[in-house]
């Protein structure tokens, strides 16, 4: 590395299906298990429903008292990504643990919300994952990567768009120029 030139370094926490799935059956498993002792069975929760009068108050209870809880657990819950850019490679780390190493000249294109919203896929030139990028609550680290990524491969944009959830959203492929 020459002197002076800095490694650029991006952090975020990843979603991870692996963990939260697993975790949210758990979770509202336990707290309707929780409910069903407490209130007496589901006829017993029914009519708790039912005396505490208004719609929109149980819904801001349920909201805070179950959902509240466990958007926190997920959040602590989900690893800890950094990126490290080199001049030759991109070191990518999760919880303070090298994962991978992936070399510039082995990526062929990325993909910026093709496979799901949000997402950016690296891949190399058979089209393979090398590794992809599913920020928590963080999609401006997206494009932080590709204007790193940018900085050591020449790219050229292709737009497009697909629906999600009834509406468009931008894709964008980036191929390595030849």
């Amino acid at each position: 590395m020459e002197p002076g030139m800095q490694i650029k370094k991006i952090e975020f926490k990843q979603n991870d299906l692996k963990i939260g799935i697993p975790l949210a059956l758990i979770y509202f498993i336990t707290v309707f298990t929780i409910c069903y002792l407490v209130f007496g069975g589901i006829i017993g929760m029914a009519d708790a429903v039912n005396n505490f009068g208004s719609a929109k108050g149980i819904g801001l209870l349920v909201g805070l008292c179950f959902m509240a809880p466990f958007f926190v657990l997920l959040h602590f819950v989900m690893p800890r990504h950094t990126l490290e850019f080199h001049p030759d490679k991109i070191t990518v780390y999760k919880n303070r643990k090298e994962e991978t190493v992936i070399y510039y000249n082995n990526i062929a294109a990325m993909q910026l919300n093709v496979s799901r919203m949000n997402r950016l896929d690296i891949l190399d030139s058979q089209h393979n994952i090398l590794y992809y990028i599913l920020p928590q609550n963080k999609p401006q680290v997206l494009e932080a990567t590709i204007s790193e990524i940018s900085k050591y491969i020449d790219l050229e944009r292709q737009r497009g768009t697909k629906k999600y959830f009834g509406q468009n959203v931008d894709t964008i492929i980036y191929s390595r120029r030849r």
